[in-house]
């Protein structure tokens, strides 16, 4: 009899939010528009989970070959953004939390015992702040910024046969200057 009614009182929950609540079904998707100057992609995806409520997830490739040395890298970051008075749903400025996990890799190898190699992987939480505009069009510019702390720091040094592990400061950036558009 207690499932039955736990379950009862579960349907009427969703039912009543199911129906008192407004549907925001909009997703902004967006590119870092600087980043592609230099070769290196960032994609994002925004959802409006409310009014003034979103999640978003951000995806990043860079890549570098400059004769011997090369360079790789991967961010993924995840957003919760909090809006305070939006004008469209999810616009105007917002607060955000975010956990950011980075991977990097440099190397130099030119056939000499003077090569390098340096990686580096980084989980790390954060808050920032930021101010997206969407036109009537639909069409969305966002830009903000964060810092936070790593949780996770793996930063390592090898040249020839010596390897050096970097104590690397704690501190994380999370940036952003998007353009994209709102379906």
């Amino acid at each position: 009899m207690k499932n039955f009614t736990t379950s009862l009182l579960i349907i009427f929950m969703l039912s009543y939010f199911g129906f008192t609540s407004k549907s925001v079904a909009q997703v902004d998707v967006t590119i870092n528009p600087i980043g592609l100057l230099w070769g290196n992609i960032s994609l994002g995806a925004d959802f409006a989970l409310s009014e003034n409520f979103s999640i978003e997830g951000q995806v990043g490739y860079s890549s570098g070959d400059e004769g011997n040395s090369k360079y790789s890298g991967i961010p993924i970051t995840a957003y919760g953004k909090y809006y305070f008075n939006p004008n469209r749903g999810t616009d105007k400025f917002y607060l955000s939390a975010f956990t950011r996990f980075v991977s990097r890799s440099y190397k130099d190898d030119d056939g000499s015992t003077s090569n390098f190699e340096y990686t580096q992987t980084r989980l790390g939480l954060g808050v920032g702040l930021g101010y997206k505009v969407v036109s009537a069009g639909n069409f969305v510019f966002d830009i903000g910024f964060g810092v936070g702390r790593a949780i996770i720091d793996n930063t390592n040094f090898k040249s020839g046969d010596d390897e050096i592990l970097v104590d690397w400061p704690d501190i994380m950036f999370a940036g952003k200057l998007a353009v994209g558009y709102r379906f």
